[in-house]
């Protein structure tokens, strides 16, 4: 679950990481008083409140506001009214949010914190080796919000330190990480900051916790000048404070949906839709499609035992989406009655036709039954016994289609 940065930046604050002052603002006129409450004098920043990256560098879709991105400096109080002004109410594009961009419902204005050096700070966990990883970059203004450009050009520029599940940085990690930035920093400062940062995650169960940048003070003080945390959907029953802070407008209509149901949809480019009942199951099929050839619209993963309604709900999901142009079904049967999602498959045919391939695979409880369904229904899909021939067989049946 993902949050804005003022929200994050509120989280940061109760685990004693320096924030600048900021408040939150939905009207130019509100953002000019509040400006005012942040700093008497100025200079502020004011910046666009979307769930992205690289909100600096993105465009928004309306002239009017120039060809400035989504987080503006801004040097006196008329020039935070006209900023706000500019951003509310219009589409920023981002390298993120695609070519429709997000719209701009409020701003937060905040202090401006002088620095003289920045660097990129994340934790994230790696799965495959079951360790948090902390990744560290020093950056210039140039390269602020790019840091994806710097992995992909440069990633020996980004130090990798896998922690384990330590909850403190040790020693010789904090003398890897200062020598890595090669910049002035001190130490005490620098392991105070980064514990904190491990607390925040551990405790409130973060996925990743991303600054970008952090600011280093003339005096020593460090500075997340950005924020951005996300919450591990399956513990947020540990914390009752977190979902009342989750934005439904920043989430696609089609997710939105999903998730009322209960299920997970995410889409990636175009291509097929995959419906299956678990996320190994997902990565493991788009893998395994991209090894032949075949590109992931979207995906769908129906979780755990759901009546057939919920199920023919998700499916229709899939079978609305304009880009996709194959369907494969890879279910393993466990809560997950593979009978019903035969049905499910029947009913929202029935309801809107199928006009593109569709290949099913089923193994696990009533496997035996969810064939006989399809077989009986008369309806013009595959039925595969294992994932690579259930891919092949839609690869070729869109060929055929094109």
């Amino acid at each position: 679950m993902n949050i804005h940065e003022y929200q994050a930046k509120k989280i940061f604050k109760q685990f004693g990481i320096n924030v600048p002052k900021g408040l939150i603002a939905y009207t130019p006129l509100e953002a000019k008083e509040v400006a005012e409450k942040v700093s008497e004098f100025g200079p502020w920043v004011v910046k666009a409140q979307i769930q992205s990256s690289s909100r600096d560098a993105g465009r928004f879709s309306d002239k009017r506001a120039g060809k400035k991105g989504g987080i503006r400096l801004s040097k006196s109080l008329d020039e935070v009214f006209d900023n706000a002004d500019d951003m509310l109410e219009n589409l920023l594009v981002t390298n993120q949010t695609g070519a429709k961009g997000r719209l701009v419902s409020r701003v937060y204005v905040e202090e401006f914190i002088k620095t003289t050096k920045k660097f990129y700070l994340s934790l994230v966990i790696d799965w495959t080796v079951a360790s948090t990883v902390l990744l560290v970059a020093p950056i210039s203004d140039k390269d602020d919000e790019n840091i994806i450009q710097i992995a992909s050009d440069n990633p020996e520029r980004i130090l990798k330190v896998n922690l384990g599940l330590q909850k403190k940085i040790n020693s010789e990690q904090l003398q890897q990480i200062i020598s890595f930035m090669n910049m002035p920093v001190e130490v005490s400062i620098l392991k105070s900051f980064l514990n904190k940062m491990l607390n925040l995650f551990y405790t409130c169960d973060v996925t990743l916790l991303e600054i970008n940048p952090i600011g280093i003070a003339k005096n020593g003080n460090i500075w997340a000048l950005d924020a951005k945390i996300v919450f591990d959907e399956n513990a947020l029953y540990r914390h009752p404070e977190i979902p009342p802070l989750f934005d439904d407008s920043e989430i696609e209509e089609r997710e939105l949906i999903a998730s009322k149901f209960g299920f997970q949809y995410r889409e990636l480019e175009s291509g097929m839709g995959i419906i299956v009942n678990g996320d190994g199951l997902a990565l493991s099929t788009i893998n395994q499609a991209k090894q032949i050839g075949l590109d992931t619209a979207c995906f769908l993963n129906l979780k755990g035992g759901v009546d057939r309604d919920k199920i023919a709900a998700g499916i229709k999901l899939i079978m609305t989406n304009p880009g996709v142009d194959g369907i494969f079904i890879n279910i393993l049967g466990g809560f997950s009655r593979c009978d019903l999602i035969a049905d499910g498959i029947i009913t929202v045919a029935n309801d809107l036709g199928l006009n593109i391939p569709l290949v099913a695979r089923f193994e696990g409880t009533n496997k035996d039954e969810a064939t006989a369904i399809l077989q009986k229904s008369g309806l013009p899909l595959a039925i595969a016994s294992n994932t690579e021939k259930g891919l092949l067989l839609l690869k070729n049946a869109i060929a055929e289609d094109i």
